[in-house]
């Protein structure tokens, strides 16, 4: 799905009023439905909330949430803060209806007297209806004032779109004061500013709510972002033929592994066969011959002359795809076949690891670099490629400038890792947990995009595809293991589940 700018998500929202059609408050009532039925489906019958309403529409989506609330029975105080002399149209009606169901309900705060009065009790819960995506200043006075009680509260606050003061298309400035949501409800996309890390004090959680937007409106936007869903994925996928053999579906080169990192070469092996790889074969430091061979006996085994690392690269011509990376260590005759690779690989290539490592102590191979090649970089090893960044926004963009410049792809792996396409396009990706911040996740991930280049998928296709299942994977460990215990080899071990859950 496109992730919009601010200006579209709101011409998204006259479009729809237009061509339903339907009225604006009518569309915030839908919005406040939405935000109801999941808060029932995740909270106790017995809570009670504070709703802290601005006077704009973000503000009158929460007086109509409040109004749904107490017709159901929860226990209500809602607090309208007075900072500004304009209401909008949508506010007022809500504050008129909400009144007339339970004039008691609601409160004027016009001072950072009357905050200190509010009370509710660490279970209540607070939610942040004050600004919505409209923001375009930082918060100050008695807003700033809100936030700050808010935040400093104890309680699980529930912001309504957007965590009031953040911006949605754009980055905040560190002294920005803005609400730190336990949970965000946003409606139809995710703003761009929830996917980067800097931001996860302010959305740690999101959840996506439909509230029936037109359809019709997204095919008529342009937007270079993206976030990748399920429905993104499944027609990318290509099936088995029944009268098939391995040879349809390639065959995988993998250069990996040195003297104590043999580990690296065998998960992403096996990461590259349960991928679909025809054939595989791993090119290794002589150490790791049998260890190779005993722990993934469906892979071949090719050693290099030297015992301990890699110091030269086999002939490419049998291979379908290619990665280096996983393993080698940056010794100095591992380094210098960089050159060697990137003058005769033809084939899709992905570099990962101390490949990049390597990279990054000889920039000057960067000119060498095969067109459309895959980088899988974490934030360090790509400021390390690059350049040191100071935010999250900024290495994007250096991110899409070094993919343009060099033609290549950049996996930049985060919680929302970032696929930067070379026409320009990044892709979000939407599966993961942080259980993966653990040694041999890169691995995995390179071995998975290595078996599915072998196996006929495009460089695009296989990137998407790629960093999606290992993430669904991750996820799918949860079922039976804790976030903190899981291993990459457990990741390996559900890819079966998480492609046919996928095909399903």
């Amino acid at each position: 799905m496109q992730i919009l700018d601010v200006e579209q998500i709101r011409a998204w929202d006259e479009f729809t009023i237009k061509n339903e059609p339907i009225s604006s408050i009518d569309l915030m009532e839908r919005a406040a439905n939405a935000c109801l039925r999941h808060i029932i489906k995740n909270i106790p019958l017995d809570a009670e909330f504070a709703i802290f309403c601005g006077k704009g529409n973000n503000g009158g989506d929460g007086l109509a949430l409040a109004r749904q609330l107490l017709v159901r029975g929860f226990k209500v105080n809602v607090y309208v803060i007075n900072h500004s002399d304009k209401e909008s149209e949508g506010f007022k009606i809500n504050l008129q209806r909400l009144k007339e169901l339970k004039p008691e309900a609601v409160q004027t705060v016009n001072n950072e007297t009357e905050i200190k009065l509010i009370k509710l009790g660490r279970q209540g819960i607070f939610i942040d209806c004050l600004l919505g995506t409209g923001v375009n200043k930082p918060l100050d006075g008695l807003l700033a004032t809100v936030v700050n009680f808010i935040n400093t509260s104890g309680n699980f606050v529930t912001s309504i779109d957007i965590p009031s003061g953040l911006y949605g298309d754009r980055e905040n400035q560190k002294e920005d004061i803005i609400v730190k949501s336990s949970t965000t409800l946003t409606f139809q996309l995710p703003k761009l500013s929830f996917l980067f890390a800097q931001n996860s004090v302010y959305v740690p959680h999101f959840e996506i709510l439909d509230i029936g937007l037109s359809g019709d409106f997204l095919a008529t936007q342009n937007s270079p972002y993206y976030f990748v869903s399920k429905n993104d994925i499944q027609p990318l996928l290509k099936y088995r033929e029944k009268f098939s053999h391995k040879g349809k579906y390639g065959h995988a080169l993998l250069i990996a592994g040195s003297y104590g990192k043999i580990g690296a070469a065998v998960l992403a092996a096996k990461a590259c066969l349960r991928s679909g790889a025809g054939l595989l074969t791993v090119h290794t430091a002589n150490c790791g011959v049998n260890i190779l061979q005993t722990s993934i006996p469906e892979a071949m085994v090719s050693a290099d002359k030297n015992e301990k690392i890699i110091s030269e690269i086999p002939k490419l011509d049998n291979y379908n795809a290619v990665a280096f990376g996983p393993g080698v260590g940056t010794e100095e005759e591992t380094a210098a076949i960089l050159k060697q690779l990137f003058s005769f690989c033809s084939q899709a290539l992905v570099i990962d690891a101390d490949g990049l490592n390597n990279l990054s102590k000889n920039k000057t191979l960067l000119a060498f670099l095969p067109p459309s090649t895959i980088l899988t970089p974490h934030v360090k090893e790509f400021d390390q490629l690059t350049k040191n960044h100071d935010s999250d926004f900024e290495r994007l963009k250096s991110a899409k400038e070094f993919s343009l410049k060099y033609k290549c792809f950049v996996i930049l792996k985060s919680a929302f890792t970032q696929i930067v396409m070379p026409d320009g396009n990044i892709f979000f990706n939407s599966t993961g947990n942080a259980g993966l911040a653990k040694g041999g996740s890169g691995d995995t991930l390179t071995g998975i995009i290595l078996g599915l280049l072998a196996r006929g998928y495009n460089r695009p296709q296989a990137a998407l595809i790629g960093v999606y299942v290992h993430g669904l994977a991750a996820d799918m460990c949860l079922k039976k293991i804790n976030i903190e215990s899981l291993l990459a080899s457990d990741v390996i071990d559900k890819l079966p589940k998480a492609f046919e859950k996928l095909y399903e």
